[in-house]
């Protein structure tokens, strides 16, 4: 560790980590590859419970092993998760964790994701796909909910901030995160 903020930052994940046992268990079952990319340890959770982020179906953009997707299902009677790249774990993680309130759609490019989010009705969404070149096109497809989710809301990810800026208010901020409602 370099910093006392790194060491932060690693103690938080390695806590929110053992205190999942759903996420343990996919730890324990396929290691930390699992964890790569996600940020279902950088305080998802605690932030979707204070924001009272909950309701019928969520739909999120950007699955990769499919973890932030287990943890909204906890929250929603339906969640429909949609990514370009597919990822072969994240079925095998639901089913291994017997969660069977998400739906995984795979798709082959951008006009597919939209033909999909078109066809569905969904009261939330969270957006956690191509930042760097999709962010606007994403929200786009998603904010007809009127309560949307965004991860990476930090000085690394310009798009995503620029947008949720552009926004105004009604949005609530968090570490990374930010979630949008319409006025």
């Amino acid at each position: 560790m370099n910093t006392l903020a790194e060491e932060k930052c690693f103690y938080e994940r390695f806590w929110n980590l053992l205190n999942d046992r759903q996420l343990m268990q996919v730890f324990e079952q396929f290691g930390p590859t699992a964890f790569r990319r996600s940020s279902v340890l950088e305080g998802f959770e605690t932030f979707i419970r204070a924001q009272d982020f909950r309701g019928k179906t969520c739909v999120e953009i950007g699955t990769l092993n499919g973890l932030t997707a287990l943890v909204l299902a906890r929250y929603f009677e339906k969640v429909v998760t949609i990514d370009i790249i597919d990822s072969p774990h994240k079925e095998e993680i639901a089913r291994m964790l017997s969660v069977n309130n998400v739906e995984f759609v795979n798709v082959k490019d951008n006009a597919a994701k939209a033909e999909a989010i078109g066809a569905l009705d969904f009261d939330a969404a969270y957006v956690d796909g191509d930042h760097t070149h999709d962010t606007q096109q994403d929200f786009a497809l998603v904010r007809r909910c009127g309560r949307v989710l965004f991860h990476e809301h930090w000085d690394a990810q310009p798009p995503v901030v620029d947008l949720v800026k552009s926004l105004g208010a009604g949005v609530a901020k968090s570490g990374k995160w930010a979630l949008w409602m319409a006025p």
